[in-house]
């Protein structure tokens, strides 16, 4: 048996020669890029890079064949990385994205539900010189904005314990809205009813779907019956206007104050830490100094490891992906629209190289929004 000091030593020298020869492979992928600047040849051709792995790989067996098309497929991705990367240099017209470079104005603003509302407190929050006009429903918020009856509508995309608000991303597709702005904001839910009313006199709780389960162990410890609202500011304004003692509202303290209710029990939220995360969407992509979140969506050819090799292409550019999740596609049985938030900004020369990839090779892709993630603020 040899000694493992020798062996290392050979994997060394091994892995010198490893470098050597990528370094020359990537130089090599600098030529090709040269070569395709002036004939306009694509990038990216799955066909020949299947051809390729076939015969690199012939005659290698079992484990040995994976592992060995696994290195390739990882040579040839960075390859391709680095000829997308000069290519953009080259030609920077062939981003395929215009975002705007400076912010507009914002003077009015929509949000979903009533004053006292989460999202109108954090619509407060996000633009506090601007006129914040409520509307019924997040759809009528999209819709409406995207009209142009309004510079910006806030939303909540994603809570702690509820998860995501898949309603909200549906929208932004279908009404072609982008996110300029995000602020996570702490939920602090209070249980509110009339004057004179106690925790034995509740019977029923009413709230918005996405809060009622944030608080489903206090509301099974008491008994409650659970009963939905469009809103929690709307289940305040409710239980105010029905004067029973038996009616309860899981809502905002501010939304209890406003409707003339008693808050019987304080932070009512099973997780001691309860967030959401609310966007503000307008019918502009933007890009500015500051920015720190892209987000985008995409869908995938119908082949192994399609996922995965999106997966990789955000690792090889150094992206720290945030989130990600899937939404079914419309008319489309069984086929997904994939949602990942990243850390970075459209003004990054790394993000906009990642994105041309993408485009290039997705069958496709949408930047939702180039975005900067505010400070949390607690709100009672």
């Amino acid at each position: 048996m040899r000694e493992l000091n020798d062996i290392r030593r050979d994997i060394n020298a091994a892995d010198e020669q490893l470098r050597g020869l990528f370094l020359r492979r990537m130089a090599l992928a600098l030529e090709v890029a040269e070569n395709k600047a002036e004939t306009g040849d694509k990038v990216f051709k799955p066909e020949r890079e299947a051809e390729i792995l076939a015969a690199r790989a012939a005659g290698l067996a079992g484990g040995l064949h994976r592992k060995y098309v696994s290195l390739l497929e990882a040579v040839i991705r960075k390859s391709r990385e680095s000829q997308y990367a000069a290519l953009l240099e080259r030609f920077p017209e062939r981003f395929p994205l215009a975002p705007e470079l400076a912010a507009r104005p914002v003077h009015t603003v929509f949000y979903q539900g009533v004053g006292g509302a989460y999202a109108h407190q954090a619509a407060r929050a996000l633009f506090p010189e601007a006129v914040h006009q409520s509307l019924p429903s997040w759809e009528e918020v999209f819709r409406r904005v995207h009209q142009g009856e309004a510079d910006m509508g806030v939303v909540p995309v994603e809570n702690t314990t509820a998860g995501t608000v898949n309603e909200v991303y549906d929208l932004l597709l279908k009404y072609d809205l982008s996110i300029n702005r995000s602020y996570i904001q702490e939920i602090s839910h209070c249980l509110a009813a009339v004057p004179g009313a106690s925790l034995a006199s509740v019977k029923r709780v009413c709230s918005h779907p996405h809060a009622l389960p944030q608080c489903a162990a206090f509301i099974k410890a008491h008994g409650y019956a659970e009963q939905c609202e469009p809103n929690t500011a709307i289940a305040a304004e409710k239980v105010a206007a029905a004067n029973d003692p038996a009616l309860a509202a899981i809502c905002s303290r501010e939304a209890a104050e406003r409707n003339g209710l008693v808050v019987l029990a304080e932070k009512v939220n099973d997780m001691g830490r309860n967030e959401t995360r609310f966007i503000a969407v307008s019918p502009r992509l933007t890009a500015l100094p500051g920015d720190n979140r892209v987000e985008i969506c995409f869908s995938l050819p119908n082949q192994a490891g399609s996922l995965n090799s999106v997966l990789s292409m955000l690792a090889d550019y150094g992206i720290d992906m945030t989130e990600i999740h899937s939404r079914p596609m419309k008319d489309s049985p069984w086929c997904y629209i994939f949602y990942v938030d990243f850390t970075g900004s459209l003004l990054d020369a790394d993000v906009r190289a990642l994105l041309y990839q993408l485009y290039e090779e997705l069958p496709y892709i949408k930047v939702l929004g180039s975005y900067c993630t505010e400070t949390l603020e607690e709100t009672a």
